[in-house]
């Protein structure tokens, strides 16, 4: 009996020391991986002041909106007219914007709704691009988006015509078909669109349009044929005319003369014109 209760004290310690090794193990565990709520960690008097007193801000994303902004030139603004709205999707019933940059309070507004406005006519041809910033700020006026950049775009119209920047005199050799010259305009508005897309063209005339043709886009001006001839005719005067709109009937135009001489070639061999020659000769005593 004894032996038998001795046996029963060794199974009930035995089970007692397998539980607090579990315990141990499972309370190192916790403090390795960082869980909380399993033992309390100390701390003293100062770490508890300095987390009270400076505690961590975290970094909200930026909740910025936009739509594209857009301004066509050149359109009358006889009072503010909007260009779009600057939005967030933070839910703040009170809420002010302001702006700043390029035109910031002066060609471009906002108001508190964030709606945004240009005050006067804007011309691309002198600035296409406005780079500004905003800023939303609640009713306390405390700061809750910080710059929010945006662009707004200037779009073009169609209110240059192209320019040759002068007339041209060239020569080409007879006989010789060949390049004579390429003529160029400028046109002040978009190359993107259009608007700044310039074809040539040369005016209608038999003569010349026998002779001679442009490339539309290059504006390079060549003979034709292999047989001009600067005994025929020395000189020839050729219309070119230049169109935007990539040369559609409403495009702007613009003319220049191009006055070609042939210069010549020994392309013709001497000859007399009589046969016969006949003289006479006194001679003196």
């Amino acid at each position: 009996q004894e032996s038998n209760q001795m046996m029963a004290w060794l199974q009930l310690w035995t089970a007692g020391f397998i539980v607090t090794l579990a315990f141990l193990f499972f309370v190192v565990i916790c403090q390795d991986s960082g869980l909380s709520g399993v033992v309390p960690e100390r701390q003293d008097s100062a770490d508890i002041v300095k987390k009270e007193s400076y505690p961590v801000l975290l970094r909200q994303k930026r909740e910025w909106l936009w739509n594209a902004l857009y301004v066509t030139e050149e359109t009358a603004v006889s009072i503010p007219h909007n260009i779009g709205k600057l939005r967030s999707s933070l839910n703040v019933e009170v809420k002010t914007f302001t702006i700043e940059g390029e035109g910031a309070n002066d060609i471009f507004t906002v108001d508190n709704q964030g709606d945004l406005y240009v005050t006067t006519s804007l011309d691309r041809e002198k600035k296409a691009l406005y780079h500004l910033k905003a800023r939303m700020f609640d009713g306390n006026h405390k700061l809750i988006e910080d710059a929010g950049e945006f662009i707004v775009h200037v779009t073009d119209i169609n209110d240059n015509c192209p320019v040759f920047p002068t007339e041209y005199n060239e020569s080409v050799l007879e006989r010789i078909k060949n390049t004579v010259v390429e003529v160029k305009a400028t046109d002040a508005d978009d190359p993107t669109t259009a608007n700044g897309q310039v074809r040539y063209f040369l005016t209608r005339d038999e003569e010349t349009s026998a002779f001679f043709e442009i490339d539309q886009k290059t504006g390079a001006i060549s003979s034709k044929i292999n047989m001009l001839d600067r005994e025929t005719k020395s000189q020839y005067v050729v219309v070119v005319k230049a169109q935007d709109m990539a040369g559609m009937a409403t495009g702007c135009t613009a003319t220049t003369s191009v006055t070609i001489t042939i210069t010549d070639v020994n392309d013709n061999i001497a000859s007399f014109t009589r046969s016969k020659q006949h003289s006479n000769v006194t001679l003196q005593q």
